[in-house]
């Protein structure tokens, strides 16, 4: 799939209570409104006519929307369809590849200032935001900034589409400029995952009931799993 066919960024509305039917309430089109690094609402604003006119709905599968209703999340939204890398599952590398471009309109406008600069996707607008902190005595930030980066980026809870789930951590590499989902318990999620090379996944966005960064990576299709 062409790295640029997905359709803008968008939030797709939670029914507030798990049902037979995920019904798909609508989807807004928030990328040209977020002129500076936000944190997700804790509601979901109403949406106009006209919204709904220009915007398409985004089919969010079952397994997505009933996760994300389970986990106290209000909408979520969809970052990227990948197709599943030799290096995603390789024990050596241990790592989840997100594409650059990816990360940085699907992502990184939904996240905190802290949390941009945890995954180390500063961009030179931030940079120079931070020079001025730093001259005007605001030292805090810089101590934040550093932490993040030694313990190796975002800790966000990372889910299959089974619902298990753990605490990885998102950064982006300083060469390549990509990023990655790693750490310890990546192993336990590819196992746990059951995705291999070759397989074409989804993954989805979402903010919990406490406000933390959540992700869902998972098979398009169903697979016929026994546990």
């Amino acid at each position: 799939m062409a790295p640029h066919s997905l359709l803008p960024f968008s939030f797709s509305l939670l029914p507030f209570a798990t049902s037979a039917k995920i019904e798909i309430l609508e989807t807004l089109d928030l990328i040209s409104k977020l002129s500076a690094p936000l944190p997700l609402p804790k509601q979901a604003p109403a949406a106009t006519a006209a919204a709904a006119d220009e915007t398409k709905g985004e089919e969010m599968p079952e397994w997505v929307a009933k996760l994300t209703v389970d986990k106290g999340a209000a909408f979520a939204w969809k970052v990227m369809e990948k197709e599943i890398y030799a290096s995603d599952v390789s024990d050596q590398q241990n790592r989840f590849l997100i594409r650059k471009q990816i990360a940085e309109d699907r992502i990184r406008p939904a996240m905190t200032g802290y949390e941009i600069s945890a995954a180390n996707l500063m961009s030179g607008d931030d940079f120079t935001t931070s020079k001025r902190q730093r001259l005007s005595g605001g030292a805090g930030e810089i101590g934040e900034r550093k932490e993040g980066r030694e313990h190796g980026g975002l800790p966000v809870m990372v889910y299959t589409r089974y619902g298990w789930g753990c605490l990885l951590h998102l950064t982006r590499w300083d060469a390549s400029k990509a990023s990655v989902l790693k750490g310890g318990n990546y192993r336990e999620f590819h196992r746990r995952s059951f995705l291999a090379a070759g397989d074409v996944v989804e993954m989805w966005a979402f903010r919990d009931g406490h406000g933390k960064l959540c992700f869902i990576i998972g098979n398009k299709i169903d697979l016929d799993i026994s546990l």
